[in-house]
C-alpha cells in the first residue's frame, strides 16, 4: 500500500464523523475530477487520485476505518498484530529493554514504520530458528488500481527478515567458559534470531480481485499478500466482468448511430439502434477483466445508456420539438 501522512478525512474532505454515504459521495466527486483520464500528463493529479483511493478504501470499510480512528497512521500494523492475536496496543507501548539491543524501526513497502521487535515477538513467537513450530507469515496489505489488476503489477517490498543469532549462534543461549550454566543471550533476548531488512520483488499477476492472497518468500521469509483493488470512478467490477454508463444524445436513441466507449485499454465504437431507451444495456464481448490465470480469456464490459436531452434549443428546434409532440397527441 501506497500510504500518505495526510489525514484521510482531510483528502475527502469530510469531518471525522462522516456517514458512509457523505464518504462515498465524496470520492466519487474528488475521483471524477483527479482522474488520470483527464489530467494524462500530471502526476500530481495522479498521486493525488490514488491517495483519495486509499482514503476511501480505507474509511469505506468499518473495521479499516475503527482501526484507523484508533490508531491513526499504524491502523495496519496494529491490524497484522490482531491478526496474529498480539496486543496492539501492549506492543506499541513498550520501550526497549536491556539486554535486546536496539530496536530497529522499517517499513514494509505498504504500511508504513512500524517496531520491529513488537513484530517479530508476536510473528515468531512459537517457532523460526530456536522454536517450537513454523513461524506464521508476515501479512501485508497491498493496495492497487484497477488498471493495475487489468495489465498485472509489481510491488517493492522492505521487509524484516530473520537470521540466525551471531552471538549464540541460534541457541538462545550463552555459556561463559568457567562461569556456570548457559545464560539467556542478551542481544537477542533468547529468541536466537536476529533481524535484518530485506528488499524483494512481488508479482501481482492479471486478473487479481479484491480478496486474493499471494504467497511469496523472499529471503526465506513467507509472506502474505493481502490484495485490495481500489473503486474506480469510471468502472464497477463483478468478476471478471465490468459495468459503466455512456451518455448518448437523445437523437441517437432515437435514430440509431454510434458513440465512442472507454475501455480499460482503448476507446471502441458501439453501434447504437434507432429507438433505443434510457438504462438499455449492450454488452461489448472481450473488453472485461481477463481471468485470473489465464490473462488470454477476458469477460465482458456491460455499457448502461444514458440519454442526454438537449438543452438551450434555438427557436427551429423548439418548433421542429412541438410539431413532433402534435404528431404524438394526434397519432
Amino acid at each position: 500500500m501506497t500510504t500518505t501522512s495526510k489525514d484521510y478525512y482531510t483528502l475527502l474532505g469530510v469531518p471525522r464523523n462522516a456517514e458512509e454515504k457523505d464518504i462515498r459521495s465524496a470520492y466519487r466527486r474528488l475521483a471524477r475530477k483527479y482522474h488520470p483520464d483527464l489530467h494524462p500528463s500530471d502526476k500530481t493529479a495522479e498521486q493525488h487520485f490514488k491517495e483519495i483511493g486509499e482514503a476511501y478504501e480505507v474509511l469505506s470499510d468499518p473495521e479499516k476505518r475503527k482501526l484507523y480512528d484508533r490508531f491513526g497512521a499504524n491502523w495496519q500494523q496494529a491490524q497484522r498484530m490482531q491478526q496474529q492475536g498480539i496486543p496492539y496496543e501492549q506492543a506499541y507501548a513498550q520501550e526497549p529493554t536491556a539486554g535486546r539491543g536496539r530496536r530497529q524501526s522499517t517499513f514494509d513497502g505498504f504500511g508504513g514504520g512500524q517496531d520491529v521487535g513488537d513484530l517479530f515477538e508476536g510473528l515468531f513467537r512459537t517457532g523460526g530458528v530456536g522454536g517450537t513450530g513454523p513461524a506464521a507469515p508476515l501479512e501485508v496489505e497491498v493496495q492497487i488500481t484497477l488498471e493495475e489488476a487489468y495489465i498485472g503489477t509489481k510491488r517493492l517490498l522492505e521487509m524484516p527478515s530473520r537470521t540466525v543469532c551471531a552471538q549464540c549462534n541460534g541457541t538462545g543461549r550463552v555459556t561463559s567458559a568457567g562461569r556456570g550454566p548457559a545464560k539467556v543471550c542478551a542481544v537477542c533476548g533468547g529468541q536466537g534470531q536476529g533481524m535484518r531488512q530485506v528488499r524483494a520483488e512481488a508479482e501481482i499477476p492479471p486478473g487479481v480481485d479484491t480478496g486474493a492472497r499471494i504467497r511469496i518468500t523472499p529471503h526465506g521469509q513467507q509472506v502474505l499478500l493481502n490484495v485490495t483493488v481500489l473503486p474506480h470512478a469510471r468502472f464497477r467490477r463483478e468478476g471478471s466482468n465490468l459495468h459503466s454508463q455512456v451518455q448518448v444524445p437523445l437523437y441517437t436513441t432515437l435514430l440509431g448511430g454510434e458513440v465512442t466507449v472507454p475501455t480499460l485499454r482503448k476507446q471502441v465504437s458501439l453501434t447504437i439502434p434507432a429507438d433505443t431507451q434510457n438504462g438499455q444495456t449492450f454488452r461489448l464481448a472481450g473488453q472485461g477483466m481477463p481471468y485470473l490465470g489465464d490473462a488470454n480469456r477476458k469477460g465482458d464490459l456491460l455499457v448502461s445508456v444514458q440519454v442526454v436531452l438537449p438543452t438551450s434549443l434555438s427557436p427551429k428546434e423548439r418548433e421542429l420539438f412541438e410539431r413532433l409532440r402534435g404528431m404524438q397527441r394526434n397519432g
